[in-house]
C-alpha cells in the first residue's frame, strides 16, 4: 500500500536497496566504471599489474596531489609508454607476467636514466609512479 507521504527510513531504506543492486553510485564511481570502459586496453591492463592495489592507490594519490594535472588515465597510460617508440605495442601484446616484467625493465631504466620522482621520501621510477595513480583514479 503506498501513502503520499514517504518517511526518513522509507527513504534511507530504498536508497540502500539500490545502492546494492548497484544503482545509486557516486559520480566518482561511475567515472571509474567510464574509465575501465575506455577504448585504450592499456588503461585497465596496467590497472591490474598490482598485486595489492590499495597501497599502490596511496602512493598514486600522494603523487597526484603534488602533480594534479596527471589525473588521467589516458594522459598516465601515454606517459608510461612514451619512453621507448614501441612500448604501446609491447605492453598491449604481454600477458600480465610480460608486462610485469616490460614495467621492472622499464622502471630500472628510469632510474639508470635519473628518471625519478620523490614521494613522501621515497624515491620512485615516473613509471612506477605513474602506475600507482593510475590504481589510485581506478
Amino acid at each position: 500500500m503506498l501513502h503520499g507521504n514517504i518517511t526518513r527510513r522509507l527513504f534511507l531504506g530504498a536508497l540502500g536497496c539500490l545502492g546494492a543492486l548497484g544503482l545509486a553510485r557516486p559520480a566518482r564511481a561511475l567515472a571509474k566504471f567510464d574509465e575501465l570502459r575506455s577504448p585504450d586496453p592499456l588503461v585497465s591492463n596496467l590497472a591490474t599489474i598490482f598485486t595489492h592495489k590499495d597501497s599502490a592507490a596511496v602512493i598514486g594519490q600522494e603523487y597526484l596531489r603534488s602533480v594534479p594535472e596527471e589525473a588521467d588515465a589516458p594522459l598516465l597510460v601515454d606517459m608510461i609508454c612514451s619512453s621507448l617508440p614501441k612500448r604501446r605495442a609491447d605492453l598491449v601484446g604481454a600477458d600480465l607476467e610480460e608486462l610485469r616484467e616490460l614495467l621492472r625493465h622499464q622502471q630500472r631504466h628510469d632510474f639508470e636514466y635519473g628518471r625519478t620522482v620523490k614521494v613522501n621520501d621515497w624515491i620512485l621510477s615516473e613509471t612506477e609512479v605513474r602506475l600507482c595513480a593510475l590504481a589510485a583514479l581506478l
